[in-house]
């Protein structure tokens, strides 16, 4: 599997200019469930309210939610609602998080990812390399087609929760086959700005020996396509342009920094199959 992100043009210009990317809090998302599973109490040893005895892991901690999962949804399980705001509260004041998409195709091609998370095809995307340590670090996203009822147990009877038993999102959204890579903000830089919704803009360098190629979008503007050849020449990171085929679905990928595609892709033969895919 490939390692993607795509960027919007303004993310995009951070990014080749001086390789940060933003590292976001959960309350900064698009979707409005994000780390907010339902956790119910089950046992009457426990008293709500009381502080969590767990630690939230970062990585390194295997999952373990299946077997918290409630299957019987009585009113007396619904009646005994942990209130989980507390623990997303103090996680969005600690954590970001940079999402990633993994594909198996060896272009970035997901049309509906370029559109949304790329400006309709202005920004670009990065490709990681795939023995990167930095992708190494990265937790799944649990795709579910109902909210899960969890028993509050995975919270009070391990002192170590992994942070991806937070990380469910519906089913609708399995398009993008996220993955995550978590930092605390505190080793985060705050750039004392403010996004849309008023949510402080933290930011982390991304290792330029971890990228395998960067993609422009086919409606990028010419000011993102200098900065990435201004990349290319600096550091040798490989770029490619895309464009949009004269007669069917699909992008085409070209470079015009004197080098050629081979030097992205193992073989020519890899890279005639992946127009086939898309």
């Amino acid at each position: 599997m490939n390692t993607y992100k795509y960027l919007g043009s303004r993310s995009a210009e951070c990014f080749l200019k001086d390789q940060i990317i933003r590292f976001s809090q959960p309350k900064a998302f698009n979707d409005p469930f994000e780390l907010q599973p339902e956790f119910y109490v089950l046992d009457d040893g426990v008293i709500e309210g009381e502080e969590l005895p767990c630690q939230f892991v970062l990585r390194g901690h295997q999952s373990a939610y299946e077997k918290y999962i409630i299957t019987n949804h009585t009113a007396e399980i619904q009646s005994r609602k942990l209130d989980g705001k507390n623990i997303y509260s103090q996680l969005n004041e600690k954590i970001g998080i940079l999402c990633l998409t993994q594909a198996e195709t060896l272009m970035p091609v997901n049309f509906l990812m370029w559109a949304h998370y790329a400006e309709s095809h202005q920004g670009i995307v990065i490709e990681f390399k795939s023995d990167s340590e930095f992708i190494q670090n990265s937790s799944l996203v649990h795709y579910l087609p109902h909210r899960p009822i969890i028993d509050a147990k995975l919270l009070y009877e391990n002192k170590y929760v992994a942070i991806e038993d937070l990380y469910f999102k519906s089913d609708i959204w399995s398009y993008e086959n996220e993955i995550r890579i978590t930092k605390a903000l505190s080793g985060c830089k705050n750039l004392n700005i403010k996004d849309a919704l008023g949510n402080e803009i933290y930011v982390s360098e991304i290792p330029l020996d971890s990228i395998k190629c960067i993609y422009l979008g086919c409606n990028s503007s010419d000011s993102l396509k200098s900065a990435a050849i201004k990349l290319h020449q600096s550091s040798g990171t490989n770029v490619v342009f895309l464009k949009v085929h004269d007669e069917e679905y699909k992008l085409v990928p070209y470079t015009n920094l004197g080098g050629t595609l081979s030097d992205v892709y193992e073989t020519s033969e890899q890279l005639l199959l992946d127009r086939e895919k898309m």
